[in-house]
């Protein structure tokens, strides 16, 4: 018996895009092509492969059985590939990123995909942390990147590491649609403020207002995350301040955003071993790959500056 490996891929993608012409859109070919390569390798096998009803087109165990080799195949070709590419000059290795839910959402995982294709021998692991825990792993050997957030002064990094200044974003007020409009800061003393834990850097801009408010207006409604804060400023309970990338690429409805430049700005630092960002190593070719992508795109977060603590 003679299996078609190409065959094989487009049973494979039949599988997990769940029907023919889902595939067909994957694979960039006519569905009819696709039909007529699962049809061919019914032939090649002398068995029914796929049941084709309206919902889709379901494995046979026949089917099954060879779409489970498909995946060994394509896990064993990956392996050789990647045995291939330090002979080729490729770098590898695997960098763990240790990072907070915005710089997740906002850079890394739209970051992903490039780096997939740019860095094609690097792994990229990342685990959501806070900056504690992410040090204990860092000292380990567990993270190779720690993203850090500050209010405005960075600090300077513990000894043995750097940290380099990433990305300033501005402090914002979010209210909720129908509050009174903020003009400037001596509309502050008006807002009634959502109260925040004060054990998170949001804590801090806070405090700058209230120190320059005569009188503060607490509501009892309080928040740690930032999800909980929108909810809470939709459902108009208060207002609250928060970096930008807390309302980046969210929807905005029953919210209204306010950039007022006495608020500050939060700094966001990529903190690294000392002599890790050396471009001969995987850390140091992710770390450029970072600066290049926030370079690219500055207007995100209204402007950045790179410098480096030590």
């Amino acid at each position: 018996m003679h299996l078609d490996p190409k065959r094989l891929q487009v049973l494979l993608e039949v599988h997990r895009e769940g029907g023919i012409v889902a595939a067909s859109d994957y694979l960039g070919v006519s569905a009819s092509a696709v039909s007529q390569q699962i049809k061919k390798l019914e032939e090649e096998v002398g068995l029914d492969l796929v049941d084709r009803n309206p919902a889709g087109a379901l494995l046979t165990p026949a089917g099954r059985i060879l779409v489970n080799g498909a995946e060994r195949i394509e896990n064993d070709l990956n392996d050789i590939a990647r045995d291939l590419r330090p002979i080729a000059g490729h770098l590898t290795g695997v960098v763990h990123i240790g990072a907070f839910h915005t710089v997740i959402r906002n850079v890394l995982l739209p970051l992903t995909s490039q780096l997939e294709q740019e860095l094609p021998g690097v792994e990229i692991h990342i685990d959501e942390s806070d900056e504690g825990p992410g040090m204990t792993k860092m000292r380990s050997g567990k993270f190779d990147l720690l993203m850090l957030e500050r209010d405005t002064a960075p600090g300077n990094a513990p000894r043995g590491f750097t940290d380099v200044q990433f990305i300033d974003e501005p402090w914002v007020l979010v209210s909720p649609s129908n509050a009174p409009l903020v003009g400037s800061e001596r509309d502050l003393a008006d807002v009634q403020w959502l109260q925040v834990a004060p054990d998170t850097i949001g804590a801090l801009p806070m405090q700058r207002v209230a120190a320059a408010t005569s009188h503060i207006h607490w509501v009892p409604y309080s928040y740690i995350n930032y999800e909980a804060a929108h909810a809470l400023v939709r459902a108009g309970k208060g207002s609250t301040i928060m970096p930008y990338m807390a309302i980046q690429g969210i929807a905005l409805g029953g919210m209204r955003v306010t950039t007022l430049p006495a608020l500050g700005f939060r700094r966001i630092l990529v903190r690294h071993r000392n002599g890790e960002d050396s471009p001969n190593t995987a850390t140091g070719q992710v770390l450029a790959a970072l600066f290049q992508w926030v370079a690219t795109h500055h207007n995100d977060w209204r402007g950045n500056t790179y410098e480096t603590t030590q």
